[in-house]
């Protein structure tokens, strides 16, 4: 694999709670479709606690968690919020540290 250099790619995960696995899915797979993100880790059954309406709210949830590079966060998080089923989703940029420079060349020819 040819390398690129690490700094020229800026990782960043998105961090995205759905309500069930099928959702998880189905988001998973569009941005990858849209090249958007390179992978999609889904994390099954969390349970969330909020306040929402003026009560305190107990939840099932799945975590979708999906790896690109800090350019195109903002179009992900726009796809993601026109197709998520909550009226107030949860979509992070949460950003990284390192990464190995093989992972880095793989992540940036699948979302260039």
């Amino acid at each position: 694999m040819t390398n690129i250099k690490t700094d020229v790619l800026e990782m960043v995960m998105a961090y995205v709670t759905v309500p069930d696995m099928d959702c998880a899915r189905k988001i998973a797979r569009s941005v990858i479709d849209a090249r958007l993100a390179a992978c999609a880790n889904i994390l099954p059954t969390m349970t969330s606690v909020y306040e929402w309406n003026g009560e305190v709210e107990e939840a099932d949830e799945t975590v979708l968690l999906l790896k690109t590079d800090k350019r195109i966060f903002p179009k992900l998080q726009a796809h993601v919020l026109d197709i998520h089923p909550y009226e107030t989703p949860c979509v992070l940029e949460v950003p990284l540290g390192r990464i190995n420079d093989d992972y880095a060349t793989w992540l940036h020819q699948q979302i260039s």
